[in-house]
């Protein structure tokens, strides 16, 4: 019996020993202030390697239509630790609702923490040059957006090109325009769009705003077979390579619109890897 609970500590050892060390967790930073600017609606959860330093650094964008879903409810359960185990400091922010706060409120917040984690990178173990974001669904047409909208970082006093690469992950609504040709959006972006103005539209429409002379970052376009999300996604990559900007389009198999998210970095997924690849690609 002495032996045998010997074995079972000695095991346990080697796993401990095997296993990545883990991440350190800080909650709720604030990354904006502003009069009337809910703290809570500005608060980022930073997930760090062990011993970070000069880490690159992913800020994540959740789904949720824009009006619903925070930095934890809409993250899958393996995410951040699957990054931080790559050696990546992992960001996950709020940001302003609607219809509370309608478009652009969201990409505003977005420009602010870029510019405020660009800052602040190395307090957190990150490398400011190394900056890279992530969205899922609304949260991926909020990445596009900023990183091809070159105004959201111009007003916090930076240019796309702080971004080394961006991951968006199965958003149908790059662009609005298209959507609403028929005379209207469909009532789903209603609470954060206005139903009837189609300049709203074509402002929200990241593959309306690619330019040439606008210094935007790689894209890994992911998208499932569902409605409209694939070819919105092949209409932005192109409109991307063909104003001389790199940028990919790639069906992933076997996932739905929510576990394509879901499932990033449990056993066997492919997503996470797919990602990391991308981003490590920018850095090589």
């Amino acid at each position: 019996m002495r032996y045998l609970t010997s074995l079972i500590v000695t095991l346990l050892a080697a796993v401990t020993l095997a296993s990545p060390a883990a991440a350190k967790v800080v909650r709720d930073v604030i990354y904006a202030e502003a009069p009337g600017l809910d703290p809570g609606d500005v608060r980022a959860d930073i997930y760090m390697p062990a011993e970070a330093d000069d880490a690159p650094m992913i800020i994540m964008m959740h789904g949720g239509a824009w009006t619903f879903g925070n930095k934890q409810n809409a993250l899958g359960m393996f995410q951040a630790n699957y990054f931080t185990d790559q050696g990546f400091v992992f960001v996950a922010i709020n940001y302003r609702l609607a219809p509370a706060h309608p478009f652009p409120a969201q990409q505003e917040d977005v420009a602010a923490a870029i510019a405020y984690f660009h800052k602040h990178a190395e307090t957190y173990g990150a490398d400011p040059d190394k900056i890279f974001l992530m969205g899922h669904s609304a949260g991926a047409h909020m990445a596009a957006l900023v990183a091809i909208d070159p105004d959201y970082l111009d007003d916090v006093g930076l240019t796309p090109d702080v971004i080394k690469g961006v991951a968006a992950l199965d958003s149908a609504a790059y662009n609005l325009s298209r959507t609403g040709s028929d005379g209207d959006i469909p009532e789903f972006y209603h609470a954060t769009f206005t139903a009837d103005d189609p300049d709203v539209w074509a402002a929200a429409s990241p593959t309306l705003l690619v330019e040439e002379t606008t210094p935007i970052p790689p894209f890994l376009l992911l998208y499932v077979n569902r409605a409209v999300s694939p070819s919105r996604a092949k209409e932005l990559a192109e409109a991307l390579r063909s104003a001389g900007h790199e940028a990919e389009a790639r069906r992933v198999k076997n996932r739905d619109h929510k576990s394509l998210n879901d499932r990033i970095g449990e056993k066997g997924d492919k997503v996470g890897p797919m990602i990391v690849d991308f981003f490590r690609q920018q850095m090589d």
